[in-house]
């Protein structure tokens, strides 16, 4: 029998991008990016046979025309006004050398935002939901919508898969509130800082370059100080295993005791800040500095918390819903785990402390983790 541990981690590209859209002024088109599952800007009765171009000055004529068709639809489609609908009558004389900023933005939006970037859409209010949308493929000519707010018209778009992440702007950090409420059509996320925090609400587990980041979910509805501590100090225990493990120390860490062995072991230059958002329920999120190591804290509280035997355990396969294909980061985790299983499988630590431990953890606080464990049995031979 195989113990199957499905760490659902994510593992995002050097190059991922996070972007802040906002959804027209006023939040106009808010409701019509989730019904349509896709993000636009305000540029109706337009299209574009490839992605924009920033230094094309016929983009601008185009960009013009849609100020101007969208002006008139909002102004009740007067058909004595009705706009031209030929870009080159929106030809001006002086051309600046320098794209204008709304230029920037549709080549933000329409050829920069590749497939498996994050755009972030921010409504009304501190208490209004955040969407979080994944861009589904590059750009493509031939999808468009349409709005309520301008009948008849097409409007180019980006196709997204919103994510279960239900966050109110009030929930971020105080420079991710500022960028939601600055009137830039699109803002690109640099800080390295604020796009951990964004990828722990996305995605829970990711890794990201050479770091990764852990989310731990706490359910219960009332919890105690006293319990909370004590699930953090279990996450710490498996964190400092990691680090044991790495050093070829694993033998000694878990011959000694549970809070001697954190003592010994934990090294802080391992992790970034602690994110804590918890109003029973919620949750604690980590920046780690090891691309493996939120994989393998998840993994183990998810392995301790499922009634496997360290003997079972040592046979463990990984295998990852969240990625296509399997990566390097699976095959370390996969080795990682029977290392550290095969040497509890020679001790009772796992069964008389450990595990007794984590099931602590669940009665008091609901310490859960995105990771599934299931026991795959072989299939008998004829």
């Amino acid at each position: 029998m195989s113990i199957i541990v499905d760490p659902a981690i994510r593992i995002l590209p050097d190059n991922h991008r996070i972007f802040v859209l906002h959804p027209g002024e006023g939040k106009r088109f808010y409701g019509d990016f989730q019904a349509s599952a896709s993000v636009f800007l305000d540029l109706p009765g337009i299209s574009f046979s490839t992605a924009p171009d920033l230094n094309d000055t016929s983009l601008r004529n185009k960009l013009r025309m849609a100020r101007r068709i969208g002006i008139w639809r909002r102004r009740g489609s007067n058909p004595d006004d009705k706009p031209s609908r030929n870009p080159d009558d929106y030809a001006v004389t002086t051309v600046t050398v320098d794209a204008p900023r709304f230029v920037h933005e549709v080549h933000d939006l329409y050829t920069e935002a590749k497939a498996g970037d994050l755009v972030i859409v921010p409504g009304k209010g501190y208490g209004s939901t955040v969407f979080f949308g994944e861009v589904m493929n590059d750009f493509d000519p031939d999808f468009t919508v349409t709005s309520h707010r301008y009948p008849d018209e097409t409007i180019p778009a980006r196709k997204v898969k919103w994510l279960p992440v239900n966050l109110s702007k009030q929930q971020f950090n105080r420079r991710l509130i500022r960028l939601m409420q600055n009137r830039q059509a699109i803002i690109q996320v640099t800080r390295e800082d604020d796009r951990r925090e964004i990828y722990t609400h996305a995605y829970g587990d990711y890794v990201w370059k050479e770091s990764s980041g852990n989310l731990i979910r706490v359910t219960k509805d009332d919890i105690d100080l006293n319990d909370l501590n004590k699930a953090v100090d279990l996450t710490n225990f498996f964190a400092s295993q990691y680090i044991a493990l790495k050093k070829g120390e694993l033998e000694l860490f878990l011959a000694i005791g549970f809070h001697e062995a954190i003592d010994k072991y934990y090294d802080k230059t391992y992790f970034g800040g602690v994110n804590v958002e918890i109003h029973s329920p919620g949750y604690f999120g980590r920046p780690m500095k090891k691309a493996a190591m939120a994989g393998y804290v998840s993994a183990m509280l998810a392995l301790s918390g499922s009634g496997v035997t360290a003997q079972e355990a040592a046979y463990t396969k990984v295998l990852n819903s969240a990625n296509a294909v399997t990566s390097i980061c699976d095959m370390e985790l996969e080795t990682d785990i029977r290392q550290t299983m095969e040497m509890y499988a020679n001790i009772h630590l796992w069964e008389n402390e450990v595990c007794p431990k984590r099931e602590a953890t669940k009665d008091t606080v609901g310490l859960k983790t995105d990771v599934t464990i299931k026991k795959e049995v072989p299939s008998a031979e004829n």
